[in-house]
């Protein structure tokens, strides 16, 4: 009897597959290594006639980032997508964020001074034929009892 069951992992997202074309390399590591390459040649042949340290160091740091942003990787976008959309949000569209006070921050946003107290209803108070507001009663209470005293 032959027993053809065999187990083969599809992956879930078909997007993720990329072809590879030469040394397992996509064609757009190949694209960013040559570019990377080339500019970084460039680089050392200029430089060369100054210094061989020199040409080192910058061919090493002009094609180094050119290399990793061909390779990087960040939540399935490449960093030039990822930049893009880090600069849109950070500086040209940048969120403003209004503060609103509900039930369960309302005595945070007092501690903190971002609302002020509501304002108290000023009540009268009648004491030997004068009206008293209660926002200086205290006061008028205690210069009455000065003067009767």
């Amino acid at each position: 009897m032959n027993n053809n069951n065999f187990i083969i992992s599809i992956p879930t997202d078909l997007k993720q597959i990329e072809s590879k074309l030469v040394f397992g390399l996509t064609k757009r590591q190949l694209i960013g290594f040559g570019f990377g390459i080339v500019i970084g040649v460039l680089i050392f042949i200029l430089l060369k006639n100054i210094n061989l340290d020199i040409a080192m160091y910058g061919l090493f740091f002009v094609a180094s980032p050119i290399i990793f942003a061909t390779i990087y990787k960040k939540n399935n976008m490449y960093m030039e997508k990822w930049l893009k959309l880090l600069i849109e949000q950070k500086k040209l569209n940048p969120n403003k964020r209004y503060y609103k006070v509900s039930k369960r921050n309302l005595s945070i946003a007092r501690k903190r001074g971002l609302i002020k107290n509501k304002k108290t209803k000023k009540k009268k108070i009648v004491t030997n034929n004068k009206t008293i507001n209660t926002s200086n009663q205290k006061e008028v209470l205690n210069n009455e009892r000065k003067t009767t005293s």
